[in-house]
């Protein structure tokens, strides 16, 4: 039985089935239990409110007698009281009337005789509810009504329970009668109807799920057999399909000298559709006629390999190696024909199969631990001397050596510190370490990989680095030296190569390596986080050295300032198809001096555009780079260039801008990036709609597929990865903007927007499986291109996805349906 049978069952049968009970018995619950208690609860207090009435007729009747004459009113009262003193009711005969005036002083309780004649006004509950009062309170202001408290069990002074009691007043007499009932007669009788109801409840739901069982079984018998029928149908014609649309070469089938099934590499490779194939004969694809081909296999009498060309339009020919297979199929003779690109791809199979290895064992070690690597420190103490010092480094074997407090770590001193700071200043030997030592301490997690101490070495430029353990405590010390020669052919090497090219053709040699770095990186199943941190440190160290090249050409600048990327590139998002998206900031200089400093930042970007365009990352279409006058200004005129976008948010602007929002610093003076984002925060403050309209571009987002939600079928349905990609990240910018985040990552900002509960834990893991799924496919994408010979881009033809990649694409869009939803309430009324 399939999974995806037994998911259909399970959805259509018990599913259904088992939400029935549950709100059967939520109805119970939640409704009917409750319904129940309200409706007792009434009724009760319908009953206290009837017997009060009938007590205060008794009074009434005794009043009318005063009236007549016939009695005194202190003899009316008396026998009142008296004859209210003796009436009971309940099961247990045991519950009564009582009677105080709007003093309040009891006039009679028939339980508490010892209150009688008593003032009441300062007498409280245990839970200091002063109940009395409350009856005069209710009395003068609505002349009857009830009264929650605590009192006595009946007749018992020992037991002290909740009380709901209806009060009404006498006005004649200035008297108050009341009478009660205990609330824990009311759950004791719930309490029962809930233990009758679950019983019926399990009984009735036994009952169901034995059904269900039955159904189940019988379902599942019947579509067992529907199953095998269906699959003894086509179980040839699809055993064949599949095979030839799931080869990774160029497949074809071919059945009477016919083509009658392709897949999507070989239509590639031919520059026709599936259509087109099917109509052509095998002499007008290939430059061998199908009689050669089917007798070669036939002498043979098993598969043949033979080497032939592919027909591309009139004039271009590809070399190709064709395999093919004689198999039946449908009880006749067909063929199966795997077609190889061997032209362009013999040149370069042996060098890339080199590297790519070569880079597989490099990255492989890259996310070892780091524990493997740690060597033991050396300590010394306050009062040992540079000499003592420098005998117990020899005698280590180490160049390195930590002071030490007792067990708190103050400095570390290495050969060169020795060097520098004891011999060049002709200190002598015996002066203290402590006096020559380098503080503070820069230490790593010993939990970290190895290609993050690599990116710490470069940042930090240092020798050394200490490793803390879980209790921060430092327990040994890495050398760079060391990592450096472990990972000669590692990120490491490809960065040092970059910082020590002498020429843009050398930076363009390294950029070809990328590639293959990439698949190496996706074919190891290494996470799309560090495929995109890898090649932006290779972005980032490859514009570095083109603007060093840059300056060297047209001088040191003229003032400060900071060369900026934006996009995917500030968001550290780039991946194989990318152009470029940067800008200029430079200091405020004085009206007078500020087109000259511009005229010389416009050549030196010019010339930082064109290097960067030669060694691969293309030039924008649209411009957004800093050669244009456009984006290379001051810090006062970017703040203008912002503040003019967020207050005049119109649709297109933002479409238009959306990109100058992920900015960062990757040359220069990082102090004008962190004032513009500064000013980005203020201003959005002030003027919230910027961040409603941009939330509007994944509010009225639609699916690039046609219908939302679906993937159609059918021959050269393309669509654009990047388009899908697109609400994802403009989402979580858009609370990232809100909530002015300052990172520009969309993973990293979506932590932050997790930590700040801004998004809750199950859509943040949606959010970030959404995310690295498409990336996943662009690096895919990407790289098959390479490997095929064709310019990467970010289209997609949906039948080269396999079902899980469908099925998860139609959960990305269901995502992004959620993400309208979270916008939508978020910004109602705005």
């Amino acid at each position: 039985m399939s999974n995806k049978v037994i998911r259909k069952f399970f959805f259509s049968i018990i599913v259904p089935s088992i939400l029935t009970i549950l709100l059967f018995i939520t109805s119970i619950y939640v409704i009917l239990i409750p319904s129940f208690e309200k409706n007792m609860m009434n009724k009760k207090k319908e009953m206290i409110r009837e017997l009060t009435n009938t007590a205060w007729s008794l009074i009434k009747e005794y009043d009318d007698e005063y009236k007549d004459s016939l009695i005194t009113l202190e003899e009316a009262q008396r026998l009142a009281a008296k004859k209210i003193g003796k009436m009971r009711y309940g099961t247990e005969g045991k519950d009564y009337f009582w009677i105080t005036d709007m003093k309040p002083v009891m006039i009679m309780h028939p339980y508490r005789p010892e209150l009688n004649n008593s003032m009441l006004d300062d007498y409280t509950d245990p839970q200091g509810v002063r109940l009395f009062i409350e009856a005069v309170k209710v009395v003068k202001t609505m002349d009857e009504g009830f009264i929650n408290y605590m009192w006595q069990w009946k007749d018992d002074s020992t037991q002290i329970v909740p009380k709901l009691s209806y009060v009404k007043g006498f006005e004649n007499w200035g008297w108050i009668i009341g009478t009660g009932i205990y609330l824990d007669d009311v759950q004791a009788e719930i309490g029962a109807l809930k233990e009758r109801l679950t019983k019926i409840s399990l009984l009735i739901s036994a009952i169901i799920i034995l059904i269900l069982a039955f159904i189940i079984i019988q379902s599942l018998k019947i579509e067992v057999w529907r199953k095998k029928a269906e699959d003894d149908l086509l179980k040839s014609r699809q055993k064949y399909k599949t095979l030839v649309e799931a080869s990774s070469e160029g497949t074809i089938m071919i059945k009477d000298s016919r083509i009658i099934f392709s897949n999507h590499m070989f239509e590639q490779l031919t520059g026709k559709t599936h259509r087109e194939l099917v109509a052509s004969r095998f002499e007008d694809i290939f430059s061998i006629s199908w009689e050669e081909v089917s007798k070669s296999v036939a002498k043979t009498n098993k598969s043949s390999s033979i080497e032939t060309q592919v027909k591309q339009g009139e004039a271009v020919f590809h070399d190709v190696v064709i395999s093919v297979t004689r198999i039946f199929f449908e009880e006749q003779e067909a063929y199966v024909v795997v077609t190889k690109d061997v032209s362009r791809k013999k040149q370069t199979e042996k060098i890339v199969q080199n590297l790519s290895s070569e880079l597989q064992s490099s990255l492989v070690l890259m996310n070892q631990p780091i524990s493997q690597f740690v060597k033991p420190i050396v300590k010394a103490n306050l009062q040992t001397t540079v000499a003592e010092a420098a005998s117990l480094m020899d005698r280590k074997k180490m160049n390195l050596i930590f002071i030490a407090d007792r067990d708190k770590m103050l400095g570390v001193v290495d050969d060169s510190d020795l060097r520098k700071r004891v011999l060049a200043r002709d200190k002598d030997g015996k002066c203290l370490l402590v006096e020559v030592m380098t503080s503070p301490i820069i230490c790593i997690s010993h939990t970290a990989l190895l290609y993050e101490v690599i990116l710490e070495f470069r940042k930090q430029k240092i020798s050394h680095l200490a490793v803390k353990n879980d209790k921060n405590e430092i327990v040994g010390v890495l050398s760079r030296k060391d990592i450096l020669e472990i990972q000669h052919n590692s990120l490491s090497y490809i960065l040092s190569e970059i910082e020590y090219a002498e020429d843009v053709n050398e930076l363009k040699m390294i950029y070809d390596k990328i590639p293959v770095l990439v698949n190496a990186l996706l074919e190891s199943g290494n996470k799309t986080e560090l495929i995109t941190h890898i090649i932006t440190s290779v972005s980032d160290a490859m514009t570095n050295r083109i603007i060093t090249f840059a300056l060297e050409d047209h001088g040191e600048p003229p003032c400060r300032f900071a060369f900026v990327a934006l996009g995917s590139e500030g968001r550290k998002e780039q991946t194989i198809a990318t152009d470029q998206d940067n800008a200029i900031i430079f200091e405020d200089v004085g009206e007078d001096n500020v087109q000259r400093i511009k005229n010389y930042f416009l050549k030196f970007a010019e010339t930082v555009n064109n290097h960067l365009a030669h060694v691969g990352y293309e030039l924008c279409i649209g411009g957004m780079m800093a050669k244009n006058p456009k984006y290379t200004l001051t810090l006062s005129d970017w703040k203008k260039q912002f503040t003019g976008w967020i207050n005049t948010p119109q649709p297109q602007n933002i479409i238009d801008t959306a990109v100058f929002f992920d900015f960062r610093c990757i040359y220069g003076d990082s102090f004008f990036t962190d004032e513009l984002r500064k000013h980005v925060n203020l201003l959005i403050d002030k003027k919230a709609i910027f961040v409603y309209h941009l939330a509007q571009t994944v509010i009225q987002y639609r699916s690039p597929l046609n219908i939302f939600g679906n993937i159609p079928s059918g021959d050269n349905e393309t669509f654009d990865i990047k388009k899908i990609l697109l609400p994802v990240v403009t989402f979580i910018k858009v609370f990232s903007l809100k909530c002015k985040i300052a990172e520009t990552n969309t993973l990293q900002r979506l932590e932050q927007l997790l930590n700040q509960n801004v998004v809750q834990k199950p859509m943040y893991g949606e959010l970030k499986q959404a995310y690295n799924f498409l990336m996943g496919l662009r690096f895919h994408t990407q790289t098959n291109a390479l490997k095929e010979f064709r310019k990467p881009d970010n289209t997609i033809n949906i039948n080269s996805l396999t079902e899980i990649e469908k099925s998860t694409l139609k959960k990305v869009y269901s995502l992004i349906s959620e993400m309208q939803t979270k916008l939508n309430l978020e910004f109602k009324g705005r």
